[in-house]
């Protein structure tokens, strides 16, 4: 029985490699695709109307379902939300949350229930997404073990 490890060099290149984790690049690769499958979830759940208008009654380009967004950050986290530029995250508040209704007087006269489709999809997406998230993480971590043999 042999008491010494062959490959040694090989071995210890590649428990450096392991010990270094995950660099930023890495993370948001992670995370992207985590974030990809969170808004693919989400899409359906959001209510669609053929015909768009807006507050003024009139007619708008972009849907709220085409506004969702993948914004990255430094620390390698990314998170999803309504771009700005259509002017859609206010509208996206009040379809998942809902809102009171006021006359010109400002008096409140009922309250419209939101669809809360933002919950609906942390819940349904939570599983789909730390699953993809793992699924990339582990192929990265594959080819640092591949790529030092």
């Amino acid at each position: 029985m042999s008491s010494e490890i062959k490959n040694a060099d090989s071995f210890e290149r590649i428990l450096d490699n392991l010990a270094g984790g995950f660099d930023k690049k890495d993370k948001i690769f992670a995370n992207e695709a985590g974030a990809k499958v969170f808004v693919e979830t989400m899409k359906p759940k959001i209510p669609y109307r053929s015909k768009l208008r807006n507050a003024h009654g009139h007619a708008e380009k972009s849907h709220l379902r085409d506004s969702l967004i993948e914004v990255k950050h430094s620390n390698g986290s990314v998170h999803v939300g309504f771009t700005s530029k259509g002017e859609k995250g206010y509208i996206g508040r009040f379809l998942n949350d809902g809102w009171d209704v006021k006359d010109k007087n400002g008096e409140t006269h009922s309250h419209v229930a939101g669809l809360d489709f933002w919950g609906d999809t942390q819940r349904d997406a939570k599983g789909k997404v730390g699953a993809t998230v793992a699924a990339v993480l582990k192929e990265e971590m594959d080819k640092k073990v591949r790529d030092v043999k």
